[in-house]
């Protein structure tokens, strides 16, 4: 059974007042207030895998234990208006120019070992073929994909049918790749 992903939006009740926000500098509590009222938005629990002394704090995916990397990455379809494809661009774009040659040092298991979160940015009402998506990845277990509203729908201005466009649509998507373990 392939798993697919439609991103929908969830509407959201609007402010009353008409304020404009202040961007003043702020301390690192209200910083973290932010934080974790954001995650609670998303459902989901942050809770740091390490804590220094100076207060920097290293957190992971549900899944991983350790981060090594994090990379964002861009992709388009101009033409077919294929989220499939645009986010599969975004993932190699994201990958592509980094490499880890001590993997089987860091990771525990090697390339065996290795895990990656994929977190998608797709314009509303387009669907992506997630099991597609994960065949960018050559190594490691790819986690539970987290697919946001997110990229751009936008105009290529020209639909060509030999090029499969049914419209001039133009969708951007974004991705975030983790690495760890």
């Amino acid at each position: 059974m392939r798993a697919f992903a439609r991103v929908l939006v969830v509407a959201r009740r609007r402010p009353t007042s008409r304020a404009r926000p202040s961007f003043s500098s702020s301390s690192s509590s209200s910083r973290g207030r932010r934080c974790a009222r954001a995650a609670n938005e998303r459902g989901a629990e942050r809770k740091p895998v390490l804590e220094y002394d100076d207060g920097v704090r290293v957190y992971a995916p549900t899944g991983m234990t350790r981060v090594l990397f994090s990379e964002c990455g861009f992709g388009a379809d101009q033409h077919g208006q294929d989220a499939t494809k645009a986010a599969m661009r975004a993932c190699r774009n994201a990958i592509e120019f980094n490499s880890i040659p001590s993997v089987r040092e860091l990771v525990p298991g090697g390339y065996d070992g290795m895990k990656l979160h994929l977190h998608l940015g797709v314009p509303e009402g387009c669907t992506v073929d997630l099991d597609t998506v994960k065949t960018v990845f050559p190594y490691g277990t790819i986690l539970p994909i987290a697919v946001d509203v997110g990229g751009l729908k936008t105009r290529s201005w020209i639909s060509i049918p030999a090029r499969e466009d049914s419209c001039d649509d133009f969708l951007v998507c974004v991705a975030n790749v983790s690495v760890g373990y």
